[in-house]
């Protein structure tokens, strides 16, 4: 749904084939339950932003757990309306940060998740205080800022565990996506947040974690048959392009992520730099 970093509209058509279910049903959805297009062309056709489309799959997810249609819809509308805007979510974070409330940070990630899904609460409320804090820590090297930004990543990691669980590879149509770091890496937490939001959106993916052996990943390959396996590299210190090519001869579909890659020699089609064009490429 972007092109060029740049968000844009979606037709009836394009929406019902990524969901996999028929224009009719969008249609119906929208008349019955009130979700659907929030925009109209000027001949009238719907169209829908990327909030319609994530509404729409969670929606879906919903469904796949066994919730009625009727009830899924009211369950994401309800939520949509409970919304906080980003500032204040983000405000109230970073008072829980600096002040090193573990508990409070803990309370607020939980309910920014259910109120908001993973997307929407790593890109708008945990992402952008995180690089607050990081550009605090070049500026002044405060070591309170450091124990912030350590206390929020940890916080986050444990409040996405318990939102999303263990990943489910067998889950929906398609195979699935298998995410890793390389072993040197020490911030995992954005490919991590990416796997769950794909799981959010009900796409089959897992997070593996790091220091996964070749072996590993091919008894994996051979067992679910990923469309893709995404190795994850901020510095690159972490960028492993030896293990990246040992599996890429081992005829696993490797996919680099990050911006430690840049400039390396690679194999496999790099996942976009935004993360939601990478959303929407892995779990379209």
């Amino acid at each position: 749904m972007t092109v060029d970093g740049v968000s844009r509209l979606l037709g009836s058509s394009e929406v019902a084939r990524s969901l996999g279910v028929s224009q009719v049903t969008l249609r119906s959805w929208e008349q019955r339950y009130g979700i659907g297009a929030g925009q109209r062309a000027a001949n009238g056709r719907r169209r829908y932003s990327p909030e319609d489309v994530r509404r729409l799959r969670r929606m879906r997810a919903l469904q796949a757990q066994g919730t009625s249609a009727r009830e899924a819809a009211e369950l994401v509308l309800t939520r949509s309306a409970a919304e906080k805007t980003a500032k204040e979510r983000g405000d109230r974070l970073v008072e829980s940060t600096e002040a090193l409330d573990m508990t409070a940070l803990a309370g607020l990630l939980d309910e920014a998740f259910e109120t908001l899904g993973v997307a929407s609460t790593w890109t708008e409320v945990i992402s952008p205080v995180l690089k607050s804090l990081g550009i605090r820590w070049n500026r002044r090297g405060e070591g309170c800022v450091m124990a912030s930004e350590w206390a929020l990543a940890t916080a986050a990691d444990s409040a996405v565990d318990r939102y999303t669980g263990p990943g489910n590879l067998t889950a929906g149509r398609r195979p699935p996506v298998l995410l890793l770091s390389g072993p040197a890496e020490r911030h995992e937490l954005p490919i991590k947040m990416l796997g769950a939001a794909l799981q959010d959106d009900g796409a089959p993916a897992m997070y593996l974690g790091t220091f996964v052996s070749v072996d590993v990943l091919h008894a994996l390959k051979e067992r679910f048959l990923p469309h893709a396996i995404v190795i994850w590299s901020m510095t690159p210190h972490s960028a492993d392009v030896a293990l990246l090519r040992a599996l890429h001869t081992h005829g696993i579909p490797v996919r680099p992520s990050g911006p430690g890659w840049a400039g390396l020699p690679i194999v496999g089609e790099p996942v976009p730099v935004s993360f939601t064009a990478a959303l929407d490429e892995l779990g379209g």
